[in-house]
């Protein structure tokens, strides 16, 4: 996972992250929601297209058994990358 300042990236950094991410959010103007950018892979049934999505529908879309490159963008000039590779560490706590 890769996240940080847009400021922090050269143009070229953005231009390439944009270009190899499938799926792209960019948040609206209510903070905490928001809007497909772009999508080039096929997405699960249970996410709904064409819907301005919440902080938790994304969170689900990261945590998804299947794998997407994805890119969010906040309104305070962040960004959040998640690569298809990523490997969510599965932990076992005590009971």
């Amino acid at each position: 996972m890769n996240q940080g300042y847009v400021k922090d990236l050269t143009t070229e950094e953005q231009t390439e992250l944009q270009s190899i991410a499938n799926i792209i959010f960019v948040e609206t103007i209510a903070n905490g929601f928001y809007e497909l950018k772009k999508v080039t892979a096929a997405l699960p049934d249970k996410f709904p297209l064409g819907r301005i999505y919440s902080r938790e529908m994304l969170g689900a879309l990261l945590l998804d058994a299947h794998r997407y490159n994805i890119l969010i963008e906040t309104n305070d000039s962040k960004y959040l990358y998640q690569s298809s590779t990523v490997k969510i560490p599965e932990i076992n706590l005590p009971k």
